[in-house]
């Protein structure tokens, strides 16, 4: 059995990772967020952009490779 991060990390791109390590370090231009919501990575909320836990699990997955 695949371990959780594994399975979440299946079918994801290296461009929408770096997407999300950029985010993270507040590099990533708001216009860029459509396609990483799409995917539940990412959350607006009362015009704050948050990444969720699936984003964090990805990011920290990617680190970890």
């Amino acid at each position: 059995m695949k371990p959780q991060v594994d399975r979440i990390l299946e079918g994801v791109r290296p461009t929408e990772v770096a997407q999300l390590q950029a985010l993270a370090a507040g590099q990533l231009s708001l216009a860029h967020l459509g396609s990483l919501e799409e995917k539940g990575w990412v959350e607006t909320v009362a015009g704050t952009t948050l990444i969720t836990l699936t984003g964090r699990t990805l990011l920290d997955g990617a680190a970890g490779r």
